[in-house]
């Protein structure tokens, strides 16, 4: 297995120097991976939780400058609400100047208000999601001196340039966030990973069914974010427990199918987070690390 860490761009405490330790501390602890969370403009009454947000892709820039080796996500991108064309240079930028780090996973959002605060239609994001990812892969996949053009229902460019290209060949993984059917069937489908949130183990054995019986010719890797809890006190984690419990719940996540948990640590400081981290990397990852 590999595991990742959810950084804490986001919530009432969120800081430059809590997001900037704790990205240095996955990397120092060995983890595979760091990852942003992503929103732009929520309406009050969805804010609770990510009204106070630092933007997902320049927190990454930022970050790509700050570390070395530890590859660099967001945990979800929003992308009907974006530029399909703006995202693919910006990840583009950050995957050639990170030296080939960058993740994208890609959702398509539960906020309407969200939606209508950036001028965007809801109703049909779905659609909207599937020609975006199109144009993400033709643009990543396009030779430097090449002629772009494409004609879709809600994109189009015609003789363009995109370059620099990736530095990862085929441009950053590709990954699908959400647990609806239609997520899955993208994931199977169009994606590099299937990548959903919150999961419990039992809501997980039943979906991973139903999406390995999509029919593909991927073999997406198996992810999803997890919120831990040592103490038990949060009542939204999946991992819950002592250390020994925790490691028989992410070995029943891992018999089940999942290869690539991304961890949501508990602590309302760094020295809270990191000693969490370490925790968790020292008891319980030890166990699964894919060494590869």
């Amino acid at each position: 297995m590999k595991f990742g860490v959810i950084l804490p761009n986001f919530g009432p405490n969120s800081t430059h120097d809590d997001l900037l330790a704790s990205a240095q501390a996955a990397e120092r602890l060995g983890y595979a991976s760091l990852w942003t969370t992503d929103h732009i403009l929520l309406p009050y009454t969805d804010a609770a939780i990510f009204g106070r947000i630092y933007e997902s892709i320049t927190s990454l820039a930022y970050l790509a400058g700050r570390t070395e080796t530890i590859k660099l996500g967001i945990s979800s991108l929003v992308l009907p609400q974006r530029d399909p064309i703006l995202v693919a240079k910006q990840m583009a930028a950050l995957d050639a100047l990170s030296g080939g780090r960058a993740i994208l996973c890609v959702g398509v959002g539960w906020s309407q208000g969200e939606y209508q605060n950036l001028n965007q239609p809801f109703h049909n994001r779905g659609r909207r999601m599937d020609e975006a990812m199109e144009v993400l892969r033709l643009l990543w996949r396009a030779g430097e001196d090449e002629k772009i053009s494409y004609d879709g229902e809600y994109y189009q460019f015609k003789d363009a340039l995109f370059s620099p290209p990736p530095v990862q060949q085929g441009g950053p993984p590709l990954w699908v966030a959400g647990s609806s059917k239609a997520a899955m069937r993208r994931a199977a489908q169009r994606g590099d990973a299937w990548h959903p949130s919150s999961l419990s183990l039992d809501r997980f054995k039943k979906l991973i069914q139903e999406f390995q019986a999509i029919p593909t010719d991927n073999s997406p890797i198996i992810s999803a974010r997890l919120r831990l809890s040592f103490d038990g006190t949060d009542p939204q984690a999946q991992l819950q427990g002592s250390p020994e419990a925790i490691r028989e719940i992410v070995r029943q996540y891992q018999l089940a199918g999942l290869s690539y948990p991304v961890i949501t640590f508990p602590g309302e400081t760094h020295q809270e987070r990191e000693e969490a981290m370490q925790r968790f990397r020292e008891q319980v990852a030890e166990a699964f690390i894919d060494p590869s």
